[in-house]
């Protein structure tokens, strides 16, 4: 990583950290405990590698021996997340790997009532499909596409089974391969 790297992820960990500072219950009493949000802090956080398609953030467990805590966990985020128009997405992102590295590792109820404290979280929900829609489509090598209503997922690699079928119509799928324009095509 370089140095504006650094200074991105700088600015996106005091972003999500000042907000996660605001959260109170109805007793105006803060979610997250000052020592919470030090420790949060000084947290490794770096990229997923350039194929990552459908993850947009990852806390990983140090010591496989030990229960996840935030000194024992590092957060990776994908790097299209700090194009502009993910800016937003980003910090919800970050706050999401944030409650696990507080040792909340499954998606459980008292997680998914901890991630709702962000503000517009239904936006921030179909942001993230939008996302993993992008990164789809920006790897895809591969097509399935339903024989009976012409329904297309695109994927990046070819593993597939012949018996594979559309869900909503049943439809037998079948995997094309997408030709893309080389650069003199353009």
């Amino acid at each position: 990583m370089d140095n504006s790297d650094y200074e991105i992820l700088s600015q996106l960990r005091y972003n999500v950290l000042s907000r996660m500072r605001t959260f109170v219950d109805k007793n105006n009493e803060r979610f997250f405990s000052e020592k919470e949000l030090l420790q949060l802090y000084r947290i490794e956080i770096s990229f997923l590698s350039r194929n990552s398609i459908s993850r947009h953030g990852l806390t990983t467990n140090l010591d496989k021996s030990k229960k996840i805590s935030p000194t024992n966990c590092m957060i990776r985020l994908n790097q299209k997340l700090f194009e502009k128009s993910y800016s937003q997405y980003a910090e919800f992102v970050l706050f999401h790997e944030y409650i696990h590295c507080l040792g909340n590792f499954s998606h459980d109820k008292k997680f998914r009532q901890l991630e709702n404290l962000w503000p517009r979280k239904k936006q921030m929900n179909i942001i993230g499909r939008q996302l993993t829609s992008e990164l789809q489509e920006i790897k895809a090598r591969w097509a399935w596409t339903c024989s009976k209503c012409g329904f297309v997922v695109k994927r990046s690699s070819r593993k597939f089974r012949s018996n594979y079928f559309h869900k909503e119509c049943l439809g037998k799928l079948k995997n094309i391969p997408i030709i893309h324009p080389t650069s003199l095509e353009h």
